[in-house]
């Protein structure tokens, strides 16, 4: 019988990494457990709160690698065990992190939702946030919640969604599973979804490193349906209701859209299995948004559906930064001076060895100052890259090998 008491404590206790690989097995059920966050604060303070949790059908990820290979995201966080065993952890970015580097988060205190998952623990577990400092980059732990796996208030609510696959390579827990979703469809343009998801994914797969790993993709499909056709456009007075709440004009920049509160989509996605988000919004108009482990999103029906897409693809499923420095954005100092990023595409020579020094004149590989938003001290990889401007060709081979790198981990 579920406890009916919710424990949620901050504790502070240096975590034990574990020297043997974590058996799934051990610690997890084949299901898995969404954590529903808000995030708050300005651009000089932040704090995080545990709004819910909730039960949910599939574990869909690595159980395998439960432990990251690597310390992508300006957040990150982790599992332990009572006798504190680290058996989870993943990095990622949100909506609410991007904010704080504007110029409105030095006027006013804002909060954003972010959902987190992570396999269903069979036991009592902590789960812990960690946020980047500006100062050094390091991690600095945030909050530490507990977790009953047998609490009585974790919800088990029925999905308002089925899942339909589109692309099937093979079991969950071994590949890459991408999930469309549809935003801004009526019930009546839902097989022009089907036929938008369709060629999204034949887009991904003309582009390498995605073209020779398609088999390590599952392609998933949401069919999601909204009361109106199209996103929000605040600057034109154009409001619709749709199932996500897709808006243009985030943080005062046209082109930038995003679906700015979670909930929605993390409620929409709850039965349906994936590693990667993508929202596909019916739309012509230009624009859309790409946030590490959170999710992609942007425009079906434009000329350049496929070259923003597969760029914010980009950003979201291998947290690549943009390249370009020559565009109006919203941030200030989103990458501090004297701190090497953890992207792994742009560097700021403080620690080159952790990025392409050892690919340095390797098929036109280099160092070319002008990325990230800013023209000086910070370098990308090649002159052009799919993570710089609509025209490239392709990735450079420096985000090819990062995108390979990930993909391995959700499959090998």
């Amino acid at each position: 019988m579920k406890k009916c008491v919710l424990l949620i404590i901050c504790l502070g206790f240096t975590a034990i990494i574990r020297a043997q690989p974590v058996l799934y097995e051990d610690y997890f059920t084949g299901e898995r457990l969404r954590l529903d966050l808000v995030f708050a604060g300005n651009a000089s303070s932040q704090d995080v709160f545990l709004l819910a949790l909730h039960k949910e059908p599939v574990w869909a990820g690595p159980t395998k690698q439960l432990i990251a290979p690597f310390t992508f995201g300006e957040y990150q966080y982790k599992v332990f065990t009572k006798q504190e065993d680290l058996i989870y952890s993943k990095g990622f970015n949100s909506l609410f992190m991007e904010w704080r580097t504007t110029r409105e988060a030095t006027l006013r205190d804002m909060a954003y939702n972010t959902s987190l998952w992570i396999p269903y623990p069979k036991d009592t577990v902590y789960c812990e946030i960690y946020a980047r400092t500006p100062g050094d980059g390091t991690y600095q732990p945030m909050k530490k919640f507990l977790i009953d796996p047998a609490d009585c208030l974790i919800s088990e609510e029925k999905p308002i969604c089925q899942a339909e696959i589109l692309l099937e390579n093979g079991p969950l827990e071994n590949k890459v599973d991408l999930l469309f979703v549809a935003e801004g469809y009526r019930q009546t343009e839902m097989e022009k979804f089907k036929r938008d998801a369709a060629r999204f994914t034949e887009y991904l797969f003309e582009y390498e490193p995605f073209r020779s790993r398609r088999e390590d993709f599952n392609i998933w499909i949401l069919p999601l349906v909204s009361e109106d056709s199209g996103p929000d456009i605040p600057r034109f007075d154009v409001w619709h209701k749709t199932a996500l709440g897709s808006s243009f004009d985030t943080f005062y920049t046209d082109r930038y859209m995003t679906a700015p509160d979670y909930r929605p989509l993390a409620r929409a996605v709850s039965g349906a299995p994936f590693d990667a988000i993508y929202v596909i919004v019916n739309t012509t108009t230009y624009g859309g948004g790409g946030i590490y482990n959170y999710y992609g999103l942007s425009m079906s029906d434009h000329a350049l559906s496929k070259e923003v897409f597969v760029h914010e693809f980009g950003h979201s499923f291998a947290g690549l930064a943009d390249e370009y420095y020559n565009s109006e954005v919203a941030y200030i100092n989103m990458y501090p001076e004297g701190v090497e990023p953890w992207e792994p595409n742009i560097t700021t020579l403080v620690d080159f060895e952790s990025k392409w020094k050892d690919m340095m004149g390797s098929e036109g590989v280099g160092l070319h100052e002008g990325a990230a938003y800013v023209a000086k001290g910070i370098y990308r990889p090649a002159p052009d890259c799919r993570m710089n401007t609509n025209t490239a060709p392709a990735f450079c081979p420096v985000c090819q090998r990062a995108i390979g790198k990930i993909i391995d981990y959700y499959t090998k």
